[in-house]
């Protein structure tokens, strides 16, 4: 299985290429919503990785596709300067699988 990232700069995606991650910069959030989509029905991605700042964004959606993606994993990752609260761990498992912890 193979990640693909979703960014709005071209940072991350310089960084995550180079650890060999394909993926591409987006702006427009009704077009990474399609691209979303069509990467949870793709067979061959295990991960969609997107920046902070698009799942902010877009976090409804998001949130909808985590629940109902059965074979893809949406995580998020901060782009430059941003940063991840001290509770992401938490967070993150409580957004994943639905859990109040």
């Amino acid at each position: 299985m193979e990640s693909y990232l979703i960014s709005d700069n071209e940072d991350t995606l310089l960084g995550l290429n180079m650890a060999g991650v394909r993926g591409e910069v987006m702006t427009d959030d009704e077009l990474i919503i399609k691209k979303i989509d069509e990467l949870i029905d793709n067979p061959e991605i295990g991960i969609v990785i997107l920046t902070h700042s698009i799942k902010v964004r877009i976090e409804e959606e998001v949130m909808a596709r985590k629940l109902h993606a059965k074979n893809t994993l949406l995580v998020e990752v901060p782009g430059p300067g941003e940063s991840i609260q001290s509770d992401f761990i938490t967070r993150y498992i409580r957004e994943s699988i639905g859990l109040k912890l």
